[in-house]
């Protein structure tokens, strides 16, 4: 795949003015916004767009943010944000297979090349397939902005994680349904570990390698933890950040104007940020004594080529539901734009 630059005018197409705050009925909005990740540099892009929110509304919309997983678990907010238990949440996809059948795309490994990317194609795609709103509408969320994850490393004790023999029959931790099926056709054995419990289990020998991007190898020390990091191994999109329906409509039309400005602020604001902060986090890593190596590229490539087609599989899966079609034409564009 190359690169795609697709250059969409989110706030044009939302007609969007900006209005004075002083024009606007000076009520108060304190919203509650479930966070899964714990506080840190990598929620760096949200917290402005929390910031910028409250200034252009002179202080009328704020939010607290709850972080690691205080209003409710990652597997829990997105049945919170929906029935007003709270008013946003950061909802990772691949959490919800069965709800988000359409937005769990995002998150198949080895389908996007780079994390920009992935934004790119994910917000074409909320363009011009309307099931992607559809499904969250169902759900009673909207659709903020998505954030933009880095590419995924291996971090452990190995110093061979560049190779594909250097992680065969290694312990590596797994998530999901589809990072498993990766890791076996790499011939590791992938294990299923929350993120906060990496580091104890790379220090007792429970895990050879863990599977983190940059900026959770750094904000949970895992560096520390395993001294040799290789990669990058894949990318995908990261978490959505939604507002409850239910709280969108009790917002004045100004105040969700000045949201949908600054979430696509924050949009386009992601890729550029995550370059700089990827840079950052190798030279952190580095400086900590550890190392950063590029996985061998043509042994990625022959990763790649054992793996089964898992956009395809996910073409197949959506049969069940009588989707298939649609996630056809998903698919057939999302190859067309990653060519």
């Amino acid at each position: 795949m190359k690169k795609t630059l697709i250059a969409i005018g989110t706030a044009a197409m939302l007609g969007m003015s900006l209005v004075p705050a002083a024009a606007m009925a000076q009520q108060k909005f304190n919203l509650r916004w479930a966070h899964y990740l714990p506080k840190g540099e990598f929620l760096e892009v949200e917290e402005e767009f929390a910031r910028r929110v409250s200034e252009r509304t002179d202080g009328a919309v704020k939010f607290s943010i709850a972080y690691s997983g205080a209003l409710g678990g990652g597997n829990e907010v997105l049945q919170l944000v929906g029935r007003g238990g709270v008013d946003m949440a950061a909802i990772v996809p691949g959490y919800y297979p069965d709800q988000l059948r359409y937005w769990k795309a995002s998150q198949i490994p080895l389908v996007f090349d780079t994390p920009r990317q992935a934004v790119e194609i994910m917000q074409d795609s909320v363009q011009k397939f309307p099931e992607f709103t559809q499904e969250l509408d169902k759900l009673g969320v909207q659709f903020l902005f998505q954030q933009a994850l880095g590419s995924y490393y291996l971090t452990g004790p190995g110093e061979n994680c560049h190779t594909l023999a250097g992680v065969s029959g290694k312990k590596v931790r797994a998530f999901g349904s589809d990072i498993p099926k990766v890791l076996t056709a790499a011939g590791a054995t992938p294990l299923t570990i929350p993120v906060v419990e990496i580091y104890e289990a790379l220090q007792r020998g429970a895990l050879d390698y863990s599977f983190l991007n940059l900026g959770n190898v750094v904000s949970n020390r895992v560096h520390e933890a395993g001294k040799h990091t290789c990669g990058p191994i894949m990318t995908m999109g990261g978490h959505l950040t939604v507002i409850g329906k239910r709280t969108w409509n009790r917002l004045p039309e100004d105040y969700r104007r000045i949201i949908l400005e600054e979430a696509a602020a924050a949009q386009a604001r992601y890729p550029d940020w995550l370059e700089q902060s990827d840079a950052k986090m190798i030279e952190t890593i580095k400086a900590s004594g550890a190392s950063v190596r590029a996985f061998d590229a043509a042994e990625l490539e022959k990763w790649k080529a054992q793996t089964p087609d898992l956009l395809q599989a996910w073409v197949q899966d959506m049969k069940r539901s009588g989707q298939e079609e649609s996630a056809a034409r998903i698919a057939e564009r999302w190859r067309e734009l990653g060519q």
